[in-house]
């Protein structure tokens, strides 16, 4: 044997190294505790010396093979406990190697290692797949052996490990332990595999599944009753499973998907993280386990549900690389700079350390405090929205070419910042939006969603705002409007008395309309608040985004937001019909399917609310009927006309001290004269049903803008822009 190879493989016995590497004509190094360390005064190693290491450590076979390829694997060992996986390989200077120790395998705890708790459990499955992901040097193996110890430690079975080189040696225990080494004890994986079924092992490890025919094998020994674990070389676990099945060929893969769909257990993506201390490594775990909904999305290979499960599944177990990472930095494990080398998407990760969650995410995760890492040189999307709500106002505009823009009581006023341009805008919006938002932004040329932030660093308080981004003049722009933590009371908000009396009705629809800014969320979260106070009733709503959070009082309220909770209004409405609500308030009615469905549950026994884009009761009628082809809509007529409780149209006016906006309301009430104008397709007529039933709760806008101009609430102009004759202004 050469003595200076000999003499530094006795060396990397050594505690804290994980790794040498010897180059030719070059000082050999270690891996410290995760670091690259050159042996200062080591004299370089000729490369004689390393092809005759070489040639005596790898054989003849192995030596044709390195040959042929450039490099080739082996083993090495001074005694049975002082073993070495050994690689070597050519470089542009000639022969290399790159040794690691080979420890014992009995001394591997999953505690110590700071494994997740999870694989405890995960270990005790009789049968099925468990794939352990990872980039070179990211604790692959360290993981499969404690896997293996704690099998042997617990359980009467025999175990037989397939590995390439063997890099923890296992006695038995509990287990019987049967570990064969690729080119030692077996020509290929997929040989020593075939082989090893009828060897009779409970438990099967896998080094790596490197081929097809490896794979393969390894997904039908975890579907005939065999424990199946093995590692593939892939940066996360949906990647894993992508990996494993494009691995196969195009007429193979879908019953490959099915196959593996069905065998999985759980992948395991690992990444070793510096800790703080400077002491060791600890591993980041992203953990996809095999649950139903999992294992139909990998036979159907729809990733991106796959992603949407990954993320929603932490009740379960579940938790993507950013959160694991972000775990062990709010732990104050591993600092901030090491926390975003290691995370798949930095901009997602800030957006978790500065207190920022995507709406619904935020109702899952409570990570505590919020606070900056800002260095001053640019303002970032938290100071914009913390000085949105510091100024009381109701909409932050972002758009090219102009300061941050402000509506501060219907008033547009530009925050003394500097001016914005293209890039600045897409990078405040990129860094609170996930990569998958980024995809629907840039297919469907705009984006919707709820944020919500902590403001302060010493605050575990949410703000929630929502988010609307969208393309002009091919650039990015955003609108972002500060929904209030506080559901206003109907006193704080003036509603009209007659629309409160109708909240005592348990079956009807009730529509709440007017443009964009109006306030009709706010008027609708506070009758549900209304009714979650006062009555026992089980109350659903279906919303895009969720902006007001309703705690469970004397109702249960189920608030589902479309696209995390659902794909569509009208299919959240339709299957809310089968979850025994009371209740059900549609966000907004966009689509004839919607419109039907909520028409539907107020005709079965629900009380129903929605809002609809129109500008007064009569025109949200023909609205709603013209949404409809001619065939239908007499009986839509009719339907609507038997459900319908009240129409109210809101518009905000500023008050004349500037001290916010006045609601003016116009009132529409489903009373026996408007059920027969709807009924026989009269609406024109609707109007001066209106003006001349006051005594039956109605109010039309106008006379609602003069009762807030004779209050001294608004001034004479501002309710000018809102008058308008039905009459003559029927087309829309």
């Amino acid at each position: 044997m050469s003595d200076p190879i000999q003499s530094l493989l006795k060396k990397a016995l050594s505690p804290g190294i994980s790794d040498l590497f010897v180059g030719a004509n070059k000082v050999p190094a270690f891996r410290i505790k995760g670091k690259v360390v050159l042996e200062d005064g080591y004299p370089p190693v000729p490369a004689a010396v390393i092809d005759e290491f070489r040639r005596q450590a790898v054989g003849e076979k192995g030596e044709k093979y390195y040959e042929e390829n450039g490099t080739c694997d082996a083993s090495f060992s001074f005694s049975r406990s002082e073993r070495f996986r050994l690689n070597f390989y050519t470089t542009i200077v000639g022969p290399a190697l790159a040794a690691r120790p080979v420890q014992s395998g009995n001394e591997l705890d999953m505690d110590q290692l700071n494994l997740p708790p999870i694989l405890k459990e995960l270990c005790d499955s009789p049968r099925g797949l468990i794939l352990v992901a990872g980039s070179t040097g990211s604790g692959k193996s360290t993981t499969l052996g404690a896997i293996i110890n704690r099998i042997n430690q617990r359980y009467e079975k025999h175990i037989l490990t397939i590995e390439d080189p063997i890099e923890f040696l296992h006695t038995n225990g509990k287990s019987l332990i049967s570990q064969r080494e690729i080119n030692s004890n077996a020509v290929s994986f997929v040989d020593a595999l075939r082989s090893a079924l009828r060897e009779n092992p409970d438990v099967i490890v896998i080094g790596e599944m490197r081929d097809t025919e490896t794979m393969q094998v390894a997904i039908n020994a975890a579907l005939t009753g065999h424990l199946v674990v093995s590692t593939v070389h892939t940066a996360d676990t949906i990647q894993s499973v992508e990996r494993i099945i494009n691995m196969f060929p195009e007429h193979q893969r879908e019953q490959a998907a099915i196959d593996l769909g069905m065998a999985l257990i759980a992948t395991l993506a690992q990444r070793l993280i510096p800790m703080k201390d400077g002491n060791k490594m600890i591993p980041a775990f992203e953990i996809l386990l095999g649950t139903p909904t999992v294992k139909k999305s990998i036979a159907d290979r729809d990733y991106d549900a796959l992603e949407d499960s990954l993320k929603r599944g932490s009740e379960s177990g579940m938790v993507t690389f950013n959160r694991a990472i972000f775990h062990l930095f709010k732990k104050n494990v591993i600092v901030l700079e090491d926390a975003l080398r290691a995370v798949n998407n930095p901009d997602e990760f800030n957006l978790l350390v500065k207190g920022m969650e995507s709406g619904v995410d935020a109702f899952r995760n409570q990570y505590g405090n919020g606070f900056d890492v800002d260095d001053g040189t640019f303002v970032d999307m938290r100071t914009l929205l913390r000085i949105a709500v510091a100024t009381g106002a109701s909409d932050l505009h972002l758009t090219n070419g102009s300061a941050p823009i402000l509506r501060i009581n219907g008033t547009l006023r530009p925050v003394d910042l500097p001016v914005l341009g293209s890039v600045d805008i897409q990078r405040l919006l990129y860094s609170v939006i996930s990569p998958r938002q980024r995809i629907e932004l840039e297919e469907k040329r705009e984006l919707d969603f709820a944020l919500a932030v902590t403001l302060d660093a010493d605050s575990t308080r949410f703000t929630r705002f929502r988010i609307n981004a969208f393309f002009q003049r091919g650039t990015l722009g955003v609108v972002a409007r500060v929904v209030n933590s506080v559901i206003p009371t109907p006193e704080e908000l003036t509603l009209p008395v007659p629309l409160l009396s109708l909240l005592e009705k348990h079956q009807g629809l009730i529509l709440i309309t007017g443009p964009t800014g109006s306030g009709k969320s706010t008027t609708l979260a506070c009758l549900l608040n209304i009714i979650n106070h006062t009555r026992n009733a089980k109350i659903i709503t279906i919303e895009d985004p969720i902006e007001y959070v309703h705690d469970n009082h004397y109702s249960i309220v189920e608030q589902r937001e479309l696209h995390s909770d659902t794909l569509s209004f009208s299919s959240a409405l339709k299957y809310a019909l089968r979850e025994d609500p009371d209740v059900i308030m549609v966000g907004e009615m966009r689509d004839v399917e919607t419109i039907a469905a909520a028409l539907t549950a107020a005709e079965t026994g629900h009380l129903v609310f929605a809002t609809i884009h129109t500008n007064s009761a009569p025109q949200t009628i023909d609205r709603i009927v013209d949404s409809f082809p001619n065939f239908q809509q007499n009986q839509i007529r009719l339907q609507l006309a038997s459900v319908l409780l009240g129409v109210v149209s809101q518009r905000l006016i500023p008050k004349l001290d500037n001290s916010g906006r006045a609601a003016a309301f116009e009132v529409m009430i489903g009373t026996p004269p408007v059920q027969s104008l709807i009924r026989e397709g009269k609406t024109y007529q609707l109007q001066s049903v209106i003006e001349t039933s006051f005594k039956d709760g109605m109010i039309t806008l106008e006379k609602s803008l003069t009762n807030l101009y004779n209050a001294g609430l608004v001034s004479l102009e501002s309710t000018k822009v809102y008058h308008a004759d039905y009459k003559q202004i029927k087309e829309f």
